[in-house]
């Protein structure tokens, strides 16, 4: 008993670190005035759920990180799906909290009145004027489970096992840096191969959607979410990929049945350009509809010099792997503003998550990712490394979207990342679900009615699945749409 009183006094002392109920409301009733639009919001109630401790601030000064769930009533209208409006994710992001944390967002507009329920954390710091919020907690999404693999392998299959486990002899001598990135390329083309082959073999719908942890392939986690809860039992597959370009490409010979692809990058699939001069046009490949826009952000350091694309010259960059629908926007956007990838001093291909590290080290000055607004990587990084959006210019964007099909102009809002306090002019493609040409109206039209009126992309982590509206499902579109969707859609533009 006596132990058990102690516990008790430990677990409420616990919770009455950090600033009590009035303080904390009138904290997070500062932070939505200080980030939203002047009297959107207006903080209903707020109940804290207790706190837990961090360590010491550099001056030695104590830190918690309190939890709390905050109730906020809309006091106009508000269409959260609008590509220009500000994200539910954005919401959770300013109160600490993270996308699975937000409800009362509606499939229609919400309206005024609404109430919206936050789970948010708040960082706080003792002083000796009281606790002050220093910064927002994102809480990290927990990782997937790994894939249950083979109880054992096959004769053959063992057979080139075996041969490849004598070419990667880890062993003396071993083997040099550079063998070892070759091996570990052409693996991992292979084992995506070999899990789109196995699909196919066993009779999956299988579903192209992108690299591990990206929003595209979080979106088809929720897709496939939403069909495994219904009574129907469907056999779908998602199967990552290195993105849009390589999704098209599978469209296009048969090796998948649907495919997230850039809108841009599937006008030059359709008609044959660029990446695709190779293949040749893929006729194959049409759309089903416009998910949510995906802009071009041009990353630098808050602290840069860089406040134009045409700043870029002499500085070192990375413009997006080399399979990646970031590069073609990265050039594009470069050429559109006169500058040549030979004018930067270092152009270099490695992907948004190494180039967020070295930006961060300061081994580049900037960098392109083409992703949906907010990225969490982004929003991350900015909470603890300021960063700042580069905006495109206005006679550029024109030239862009005139140019080249599929894009359309965009401004990413204010208070999308943390620090970033005007809207940023830019570009964007859209995320174009795809599928064969020849794939069953029937199927067409249910999968439609999924992911554009059954599906709850917030519940499994989809920031960008909030954007997703039938009233935009034909923005960006510029190949041909499946007939099923043209009559899903309305036959006019």
């Amino acid at each position: 008993m006596k132990h058990l009183l102690l516990l008790v006094l430990v677990v409420l002392s616990a919770c009455s670190r950090g600033p009590d109920r009035d303080a904390l409301k009138a904290q997070v009733q500062q932070q939505i005035e200080k980030s939203f639009k002047p009297g959107l919001l207006e903080l209903s109630s707020l109940k804290r759920l207790g706190s837990s401790p961090l360590p010491a601030a550099e001056n030695g000064a104590e830190r918690v990180l309190v939890y709390f769930n905050a109730t906020l009533r809309l006091r106009e209208g508000y269409d959260f799906k609008d590509w220009e409006a500000m994200s539910p994710a954005t919401l959770a992001q300013v109160l600490g909290g993270r996308e699975k944390g937000v409800f009362g967002v509606k499939q229609k507009e919400n309206q005024a009145g609404d109430l919206l329920r936050v789970y948010g954390t708040g960082v706080f710091e003792r002083s000796a004027q009281g606790w002050t919020e220093v910064a927002a907690a994102t809480r990290d999404v927990s990782p997937r489970p790994a894939e249950p693999g083979n109880a054992a392998a096959s004769i053959n299959s063992k057979r080139y096992l075996d041969q490849l486990a004598s070419v990667v002899d880890v062993g003396p001598p071993g083997i040099d840096a550079q063998s070892d990135a070759i091996i570990s390329e052409e693996l991992e083309h292979a084992l995506r191969a070999i899990a789109r082959r196995r699909a196919r073999a066993q009779e999956l719908v299988t579903v192209a959607s992108g690299p591990a942890g990206g929003e595209y392939t979080r979106v088809v986690e929720a897709l496939l979410g939403t069909l495994r809860k219904g009574s129907r039992k469907v056999n779908v597959l998602g199967v990552e990929t290195e993105g849009s370009i390589e999704n098209a490409l599978l469209i296009g010979r048969g090796q998948a049945d649907l495919a997230l692809v850039q809108s841009d990058v599937a006008w030059l699939a359709s008609t044959g350009a660029g990446p695709f001069a190779v293949d040749g046009p893929l006729k194959r490949m049409v759309a089903l509809g416009s998910l949510y826009p995906e802009p071009v952000h041009l990353v630098v350091p808050a602290k840069s010099a860089i406040r134009s694309v045409e700043d870029l010259r002499g500085k070192r960059v990375d413009l997006g792997t080399p399979q990646s629908g970031t590069r073609i926007n990265a050039l594009n956007v470069l050429q559109a503003h006169r500058v040549a990838a030979k004018d930067l001093a270092e152009a270099r291909g490695d992907g948004p998550a190494a180039a967020l590290h070295q930006l961060r080290s300061g081994r580049i000055d900037a960098f392109f990712t083409t992703v949906g607004a907010p990225a969490r990587d982004l929003q991350r990084v900015a909470a603890v490394f300021p960063i700042r959006l580069v905006p495109l210019s206005r006679e550029a964007i024109q030239r862009l979207v005139a140019e080249q099909p599929g894009l359309v102009a965009l401004r990413i809002p204010a208070q999308t990342y943390p620090g970033q306090t005007e809207p940023t002019a830019t570009i964007a493609a859209t995320a174009l679900l795809v599928a064969a040409v020849d794939k069953p109206e029937d199927e067409v039209r249910a999968l439609l009615q999924l992911v554009f009126e059954s599906t709850d992309y917030l519940a499994f982590g989809s920031a960008q699945g909030v954007r997703i509206s039938k009233a935009s499902g034909k923005r960006g579109v510029a190949i041909p749409m499946h007939p099923a969707a043209l009559a899903y859609f309305g036959s006019k533009p």
